[in-house]
């Protein structure tokens, strides 16, 4: 019998009856495998390379009996990979990313399930724009904001390959692959009366620490601030002699980011609403510096969806068709806009440029002016 000239052997890899055995586990099964190569030194690297593809493979769910019976056969100088595969680039990405964590895990789960199972072990400088196409047609995405948000990381991947030199820009193969056009909808305020009636209900049917909410929503409405940027403030951001509050920050899914969705601080006025809905939290004394801290956990939130199941039930008690409680903000914006304050200052206030603005909430700039100069249309 052979001797092995490694000390030590790969991870995976062991010695049994004279043959080299490799041994995984991947999503829950256990592969053993025994290869036809001798127990030295070559047979030995050899037969780590064929554990680390086939392990590769079962990760993405793409293993094959065929893939088993192959490297059963293979011979030591057949297994031995040239170039950079895709997945290597890929780590090599997302380890690079300056996206935030959230973005960083989207990132990850749309390489998993979309294009690795396609592109894991193939060159990242032999990969086509048709074989991206075919795998586009063959996952059959459902909507086309899905597939653009998909490409981000795919384009993340060949731009890191050509940043790496492995390939070059005139060959990428994402320049041939284009975007889905999305159109874009609409902001759906709540109007005035409708707001009225949701803050009123709350008012009314939430008590004891439940009426939290119920300011929660009266700042959500009087402020237009996200609720990732609400949930994320603390009590010495506000301002109470200048009449302001500080947004620099976020929270979502329990962790605070240091910067804005747009990274730009903004400064948001108050106005009496809002001014009396903090003063009143104020006077909860929950003894956190968080000025939102849940009423069933006495923390700070972890997410949104307390405040957005009680402000569902309002809705579905006052019979207003169902909006996301994410329109508070557009409903703030819509109400400054249609009482004539000036665009760049609502602008500022909502943390968006004027163009920005202007695209999404030009509609309401001149308030209910539009129904009267319909009105002036004869139409007998």
């Amino acid at each position: 019998m052979a001797k092995s000239t490694s000390k030590k052997l790969p991870t995976g890899v062991r010695i049994r009856t004279g043959s080299v055995q490799i041994y995984f586990e991947r999503r829950k099964q256990r592969y053993n495998i025994t290869l036809p190569h001798p127990p030295t030194a070559e047979g030995i690297a050899a037969a780590s390379k064929i554990r680390a593809e086939l392990a590769t493979k079962a990760e993405w769910g793409i293993l094959t009996d065929a893939d088993i019976n192959a490297a059963k056969g293979y011979q030591a100088e057949s297994i031995v990979t040239s170039g950079v595969l895709f997945q290597e680039v890929a780590q090599k990405y997302l380890k690079h990313c300056e996206a935030n964590t959230d973005s960083k895990k989207d990132y990850l789960s749309a390489l998993n399930k979309h294009w690795m199972p396609y592109f894991a072990l193939s060159r990242i400088d032999e990969i086509t724009s048709d074989q991206i196409k075919d795998a586009i047609a063959d996952r059959g995405f459902k909507t086309d904001k899905t597939l653009n948000n998909c490409l981000v990381p795919l384009r993340g991947v060949f731009d890191k390959a050509v940043e790496m030199k492995l390939i070059d820009q005139s060959y990428n193969p994402m320049s041939d692959i284009n975007n889905k056009k999305v159109q874009t909808g609409l902001p759906d305020p709540f109007n005035r009366d409708e707001m009225n009636a949701l803050l009123t209900w709350l008012d009314k049917n939430l008590d004891g620490d439940e009426h939290f909410y119920y300011w929660y929503f009266e700042v959500a409405f009087w402020t237009g601030c996200r609720p990732s940027e609400l949930l994320a403030l603390r009590w010495s951001d506000i301002d109470w002699f200048n009449g302001s509050i500080i947004i620099n920050k976020t929270r979502v899914r329990g962790v605070e980011k240091s910067v804005t969705k747009t990274h730009t601080v903004r400064e948001v006025y108050l106005n009496d609403r809002s001014k009396a809905a903090f003063e009143a939290l104020q006077a909860l004394k929950l003894d956190n510096d968080y000025v939102m801290i849940c009423p069933e956990t006495s923390q700070p939130f972890f997410n949104e969806k307390p405040p957005r199941l009680r402000i569902s039930r309002a809705m579905e008690a006052c019979r207003i068709r169902k909006r996301p409680a994410y329109n508070a903000r557009h409903t703030y914006a819509t109400m400054l806009l249609m009482d004539g304050v000036n665009p760049v200052f609502v602008a500022n206030q909502l943390g968006h440029s004027i163009q920005m603005l202007m695209k999404r909430y030009g509609r309401w700039i001149h308030g209910d002016k539009n129904k009267i100069e319909m009105s002036k249309l004869r139409t007998d």
